[in-house]
């Protein structure tokens, strides 16, 4: 079995594959101030809750949180037994990374992007929507030629509430009208249809940019289920294709060079 893990800068996704059978996904918030010790309970915790026994076969992991890695490392290692691989410079990934310094390529999206084209024949948009919304333009030679980084909707949400004296905190929910009647319905659709309205906006010019329309997209990210209900655009939603992005990096690494 392989563990594999998305350190996020609120979150860390993680599953663990049976070959390419996902037993379980679950997630951890991404909090800096653990030690290897609290994580490693976590992670035994989540093993025993799903009933699966923490003997893998290897681990990779994905991260845009330096600071926790060693940490994360050092958990994983401890509950199953393996050095993890981290996706980074030097691992074989398959994608030809059309950027100014590729190694500035955050991890997840590259997982991401390395998950979509296993399921869709490019050219393909892939919209991640996670502490910040990423869209990733991968021509029909899979050439992956840039990337937009976008505030996120929950620290968009953040902000507005910290910075505008009158607005509260509030929850995030699916807007129940377009216009709010109060302060909360109107946080909560300005906030959902304001994201969507620009993952249409941004999707449709990249598909002019680049003559492709419609261009199809594949979605995924925290955020995602919340978002794309309200999106004009055809969206697939793939919950899980970070993860399936580093089974599929496990899986080139594992084999032997020729």
């Amino acid at each position: 079995m392989l563990f594999t893990a998305d350190i996020g800068a609120r979150t860390v996704t993680l599953g663990v594959f049976d070959g390419e059978k996902l037993r379980f996904r679950a997630s951890l918030s991404a909090a800096r101030g653990r030690t290897a010790d609290e994580y490693a309970v976590l992670l035994s915790r989540l093993f025993e809750m799903h009933g699966v026994a923490p003997i893998m076969e290897g681990a990779v992991l994905s991260s845009v949180s330096k600071p926790l890695n060693g940490v994360m490392a050092q958990a994983v290692e401890q509950i199953c037994g393996v050095k993890p691989m981290f996706l980074g410079p030097g691992v074989r990934t398959g994608l030809d990374i059309r950027a100014d310094v590729p190694s500035q390529l955050g991890g997840d999206i590259a997982a991401c992007c390395i998950g979509a084209l296993r399921l869709q024949k490019p050219p393909l948009a892939v919209l991640l929507l996670g502490t910040a919304t990423t869209l990733t333009y991968l021509d029909e030679k899979g050439q992956l030629c840039g990337v937009m980084i976008c505030p996120g909707v929950q620290p968009g949400l953040d902000a507005l509430s910290a910075l505008a004296g009158e607005l509260p905190t509030i929850a995030l929910e699916p807007p129940r009208t377009l216009l709010g009647r109060n302060t909360v319905d109107a946080m909560n659709s300005g906030v959902i249809f304001g994201a969507a309205a620009m993952a249409d906006g941004l999707l449709a010019r990249v598909g002019r940019e680049y003559g492709q329309e419609p261009l199809p997209v594949i979605a995924s990210g925290d955020m995602a289920p919340l978002v794309l209900p309200y999106c004009a655009a055809e969206i697939r939603h793939v919950p899980d294709l970070v993860l399936e992005g580093l089974r599929l990096v496990w899986e080139r690494n594992s084999r032997p060079r020729k």
